[in-house]
């Protein structure tokens, strides 16, 4: 921690400020300004001209970097580091390519190839050593009831009496099915599940819709997990923290586009099959419910975001299955 006697500007400067950045990357520009209110994403621009963008990327970011770069070298749209990864303050920063392109709007074309695009992630063999393996969590009924407490007041604060009831319901079954039968079951059957590489934040805010498709960038949270858990984290958060997408959850009619053109590229296996309610009622729980305690007010309050919680909060999967095998 710096001393209290120094300036302010020497303080930020020192805690990885965009003019700390510029002068780590050796940068002509760094916007001050992050591009996003949910991550610090820097724009700026090299000396040759190039606009790219700084950001903080995993801790492993070495292994990280080889991840990205050798997907890039196996064709899948992905961003890779031009510079770094290198850390400062504590925290490992990269530079990517700045991605021309249009934000996600919700059309059709685009579901279908944010679908095509995470089924050849998941179906690529790009080196994963070095990358975080995914584990359980050590979670505690004791937890698992607080849980359930704060999300009961937030529903309470933040929706109309009905829908509070209602919501209150919903996720008090959930905590109990994911507590006594889905994730006992999905930790019981865990070599069972392929694992694969993964960005493990897979959803349209994430992803810029280019001339030749979508490109993923930002892959650092990624780590090496079963990619069924991909998938089912896909479909609860795809439409969080989208401000040019619906304001609700994805669609069953937009999943069987998304989860169609997915299995183009990979064949889940029969456990992958038997397991997909577990799966979903797991990545529900774990980040679903984590999303609507952790938002705030103005978040609540946003006209996309908020109606993306309402929807998360009021939700039933039943018509969120796989498609039919192949024959």
């Amino acid at each position: 921690m710096a001393d209290e006697t120094d300036t302010a500007g020497a303080r930020a400067h020192a805690a990885g400020s965009p003019e700390a950045l510029r002068e780590l990357f050796d940068l002509a520009e760094l916007e001050p300004v992050s591009l996003t209110r949910f991550a610090r994403v820097h724009r700026g621009r090299t000396d040759g001209g190039e606009s790219v963008v700084v950001k903080v990327t995993d801790r492993r970011a070495e292994a990280m970097a080889r991840w990205t770069r050798a997907l890039a070298t196996r064709g899948i749209p992905v961003v890779s580091p031009v510079r770094g990864p290198r850390e400062h303050a504590g925290e490992h920063w990269v530079v990517y390519p700045y991605i021309e392109g249009e934000v996600y709007a919700g059309r059709s074309g685009q579901i279908r190839s944010a679908g095509d695009l995470l089924g050849r992630l998941h179906a690529s063999d790009a080196p994963t050593a070095g990358l975080g393996e995914y584990g359980h969590p050590g979670t505690r009924r004791a937890e698992v009831d607080k849980d359930l407490m704060g999300l009961r007041e937030v529903f309470d604060a933040k929706l109309a009496p009905d829908a509070a009831r209602q919501a209150r319901a919903i996720v008090t079954t959930l905590a109990e099915r994911w507590w006594s039968r889905s994730w006992p079951l999905l930790k019981e059957r865990d070599e069972e599940l392929p694992r694969c590489g993964v960005s493990s934040d897979f959803k349209a805010s994430n992803l810029v819709f280019a001339s030749l498709g979508p490109v993923l960038i930002d892959p650092d949270n990624g780590g090496v997990e079963p990619r069924l858990f991909d998938l089912a984290e896909a479909l609860v958060l795809f439409h969080y923290e989208s401000p040019g997408g619906p304001a609700r959850m994805m669609a069953p009619y937009e999943w069987r586009t998304f989860v169609a053109a997915y299995s183009e590229h990979v064949s889940l296996t029969p456990a992958e099959r038997e397991l997909w309610p577990a799966a979903i009622d797991h990545l529900w729980w774990e980040e679903g419910t984590w999303v609507l305690a952790d938002n705030d007010d103005a978040a609540w309050a946003d006209p996309v975001q908020g109606g993306y919680l309402r929807s998360l909060a009021l939700w039933d999967p039943e018509r969120y299955g796989l498609p039919a095998e192949a024959a």
